[in-house]
């Protein structure tokens, strides 16, 4: 069932093609995106630009709910393991020289949060991309995206579907898969899966609560004195 899609006044063309909660439209200039992007009305639809193919898409809740709980255990690790953070959320990465525009569902700056503390706004010609982004791909698979991704300099992003989840890390231009998230040091794919496995089981609270004991028990210091 397509989902329902709120556009501006202006017409725009017809969709190429509608694939489940995702309309796509082909040869959209940087104008129209901007015009359609910047548009208060659509700040709850997720856009893609590539290459003149526009990607719209309305996520669901189990879309909502992972992608909450992998920024909660982010948030939760950096917190015990004494990092700097800063929420980039959803914020729209652009570059018009690329024609390349997208929102992650959440992203994160970590080595470079120091750069971007009181900053509200987002300059893609001066300020560095978010250090870590997180694809859902629930409804959809995110692979087609990382081309863009790797175009706006995102060095790290984690994709799942809720079975598994994939560390790509940005190498010479091209993203490798990782067992460990680079900017999270120590930080493993199989620990995060496992928790968020448990997701059906038991109350969100608690089990971000059991993320944290286990993540302060990596602590370097935690055992040290045994």
């Amino acid at each position: 069932m397509t989902a329902t899609t709120t556009l501006p006044a202006t017409p725009i063309a017809k969709p190429s093609r509608s694939d489940g909660d995702r309309i796509i439209l082909r040869d959209i200039s940087w104008e129209r995106y901007t015009e359609l992007r910047d548009n208060p009305a659509q700040r709850q639809i997720r856009m893609t630009l590539f290459d003149g193919e526009l990607t719209l898409m309305s996520p669901s809740r189990v879309h909502e709910r992972l992608k909450e709980l992998l920024a909660q255990f982010i948030r939760v690790w950096a917190e015990e393991q004494a990092l700097p953070l800063s929420s980039a959320g959803s914020t729209t990465l652009r570059n018009p020289e690329l024609m390349a525009a997208l929102e992650p569902d959440s992203a994160f700056y970590l080595q470079h949060a120091p750069e971007m503390w009181g900053r509200d706004d987002f300059d893609p010609a001066n300020d560095p991309p978010p250090d870590l982004a997180i694809e859902i791909d629930v409804s959809s698979s995110s692979l087609g995206r990382m081309s863009i991704y790797a175009s706006l300099g995102v060095p790290e992003v984690w994709r799942t579907d809720g079975e598994t989840l994939t560390v790509s890390v940005l190498c010479d231009g091209q993203y490798q898969t990782s067992s460990a998230s680079l900017a999270l040091t120590g930080l493993s794919v199989d620990v995060v899966m496992s928790f968020l496995n448990r997701r059906t089981e038991e109350d969100e609270i608690r089990l971000i609560r059991e993320f944290r004991t286990w993540a302060a028990a990596q602590k370097p210091s935690a055992g040290s004195d045994a």
